[in-house]
């Protein structure tokens, strides 16, 4: 059973979320805090409010940053998710360097699977030999989607790999995503979605419908929370 946060509008929203993690991070009972973010245009107001209102609140010390997922592009282009979280967050907080742990998205993509694979589970806690994140935040697109699992991809929701490569059904460009077993395994899932046209596929993730991969996880997922002003 998923939480539903719904709020009139995306700053109430992107406001409870920060909240919601930093009682995550200040109930952690270990020194390092380990958070998987998306990328995408939802999260550039989430951490444009970060650095505006929360940049003094949130122990940046703490946390070590990894990325859901990431387009096949170097981190100079506009697709980049970490080089839009750069620009946005990374170059206006004091998160230090080598806690932020990016996905190389230039490199070769299968390639690049494995070597993020491995320094994933060996920074993390592992349960039942899956490294476990502290916290997730994970999106939902409209056709339903969540990291980059894509409807009709479910080798990789049920896939036994930590990241593995997908391909975007429209455009056919490969991305590294986050499968579903690490998002099962994480100790709190956060989703966050924000415009009136996803309403409609809200209210079928909501109700865990296992045709889209967002619907799939949270069927799944015994503690997940939705914030969004969609509902």
């Amino acid at each position: 059973m998923i939480k539903v946060n719904s709020f009139p509008s995306s700053l109430e929203a992107a406001h409870a979320l920060t909240r919601a993690l930093l009682s995550q991070i200040n109930t952690s009972d270990t020194k390092n805090f380990h958070l998987a973010i998306s990328g995408g245009t939802t999260p550039v107001g989430l951490f444009r409010l970060w650095v505006e209102d929360y940049k003094n609140t949130i122990p940046w010390s703490r946390l070590h940053l990894y990325w859901v997922d990431e387009r096949c592009v170097p981190p100079e282009d506009s697709d980049s998710n970490y080089g839009m979280t750069k620009r946005v967050l990374l170059d206006n907080v004091t998160i230090p360097i080598m806690q932020v742990h990016r996905i190389h998205g230039e490199d070769t993509p299968e390639i690049e699977v494995k070597r993020y694979s491995f320094l994933v589970e060996n920074l993390l806690i592992k349960e039942k030999l899956c490294p476990v994140f502290d916290c997730i935040l994970l999106g939902i697109g409209a056709d339903g989607h969540t990291s980059s699992l894509f409807p009709g991809q479910n080798n990789l929701l049920n896939s036994p790999d930590i990241y593995a490569v997908s391909v975007h059904p429209e455009t056919r460009l490969k991305r590294i995503a986050l499968t579903g077993l690490p998002i099962l395994h994480a100790k709190k899932v956060f989703f966050y979605a924000l415009g009136k046209n996803k309403t409609d596929i809200l209210k079928e993730v909501i109700k865990g419908n296992d045709n889209y991969p967002a619907g799939y996880i949270v069927s799944r997922l015994s503690d997940s929370e939705l914030f969004t002003d969609s509902l």
